[in-house]
């Protein structure tokens, strides 16, 4: 039986493990700083007592726009894949942003993310022509 629910303290190994499905980069965050968060909303995908997805909706405030959400991270594990659980665990993150009154949610992806991608703009999510910059510190 699969279940959503939110991240639980007792989820932080099972969460790294689940992760580097999605990076090869150090997966360094604390789950107590994330709960801690009232604008990170964490899900997992729970099926048959394991963990098999994950995802993420987090607040930013925007002065001119107000709170626009941003979803991160979202994962199904390779073996549960085919099943629908990316579409599900993205519609409860929209719920969410739904449910505080969100009017703009973004994401990004990588271009060889083609199943992602696909996922995305079924549910509605367009393309933007902008740049993304990142420094480093």
């Amino acid at each position: 039986m699969i279940k959503f629910r939110e991240l639980k303290l007792k989820d932080e190994k099972d969460i790294k493990k689940l992760l580097k499905q999605l990076t090869i980069n150090k997966i360094d965050f604390s789950i107590k700083q994330i709960l801690r968060d009232k604008n990170c909303n964490c899900l997992v995908v729970e099926g048959n007592g394991k963990i098999v997805g994950f995802g993420a909706l987090v607040l930013n405030m925007v002065p001119c726009r107000g709170y626009i959400a941003k979803i991160e991270d979202v994962l199904v594990d390779e073996k549960y894949r085919g099943q629908g659980l990316g579409k599900k665990l993205m519609q409860e993150l929209i719920k969410i942003a739904k449910n505080k009154k969100i009017k703009i949610v973004n994401l990004t992806s990588s271009p060889k993310r083609v199943g992602a991608i696909k996922l995305y703009t079924s549910l509605g999510f367009k393309l933007l022509e902008t740049n993304v910059y990142k420094l480093e510190l």
